[in-house]
């Protein structure tokens, strides 16, 4: 029986300095401005952005998986809107990707984090929200550097969903077909329908607000949140001009 025991560790993209002023494109030296993690930039909290990345990173088929992407290749599936997610890898296998940006957006990304993904198969004592957020709580301190054009991100952690601010919901995701749980060996035909819920999220993430025109290195490491994860990324970032 497939049982919803699935931890998603994605320690996910990272960019941005710390101790800027909220809600602005950049500050008067073209420097990239994080959002504070008890606002709600773009309208949506930090929480409800996370709820959102989830349910685009799972909704991706699994043959273009950000997840599962180590070139940069899949960075523009399924983007919408004018904040763009970007993904860790799956597997926690060093990667440097590269990646076209349109101008103007906003990037939203967890650093590090977990996830509580249920079935409709699930028995009735795990198909609850209490079970589904204490499924998904980070369980270990977490160990985060970030540099973005070189510059160090002074204490990212503090960017957590695990605390009432951040707004986080309980949520459903919808799977596609050959989605990447499939592609990864999931027994699919045990589950009477593509729909995970309640699925439920912790962990760090960051919203910078648009980066200036022009070529950008992100790169970061993390470890923690969760037993045994860990990730070594580098992004080569292109936004195209206004």
């Amino acid at each position: 029986m497939l049982h919803a025991r699935i931890h998603v560790l994605s320690l996910v993209m990272a960019a941005a300095l710390i101790g800027l002023p909220a809600p602005v494109a950049a500050d008067a030296g073209g420097k990239p401005v994080i959002a504070p993690i008890g606002s709600q930039p773009a309208g949506q909290s930090y929480g409800r952005w996370a709820a959102a990345w989830w349910q685009w990173v799972l909704g991706v088929p699994g043959d273009v998986s950000p997840l599962l992407d180590d070139t940069g290749a899949s960075c523009a599936e399924r983007q919408i809107g004018d904040v763009w997610f970007l993904s860790g890898t799956w597997l926690g296998v060093p990667v440097e990707r590269t990646c076209e940006i349109p101008a103007g957006k906003a990037l939203f990304f967890p650093l590090i984090n977990n996830a509580w993904l249920g079935f409709l198969t699930d028995p009735p004592e795990q198909r609850t929200e209490e079970f589904a957020r204490s499924m998904a709580a980070c369980t270990e301190p977490a160990d985060i550097e970030v540099w973005i054009d070189g510059r160090k991100v002074a204490n990212p952690t503090r960017f957590f969903t695990g605390r009432e601010l951040s707004g986080s919901p309980v949520f459903n995701v919808q799977m596609p077909p050959e989605n990447v749980l499939a592609l990864l060996g999931y027994a699919i035909e045990e589950i009477p329908e593509w729909v995970l819920s309640p699925c439920a999220e912790q962990g760090y993430y960051l919203f910078v607000h648009k980066l200036a025109p022009g070529t950008h290195t992100i790169e970061w490491t993390a470890t923690g949140c969760t037993s045994g994860s860990e990730q070594v990324i580098s992004y080569r970032l292109h936004v195209l001009e206004e």
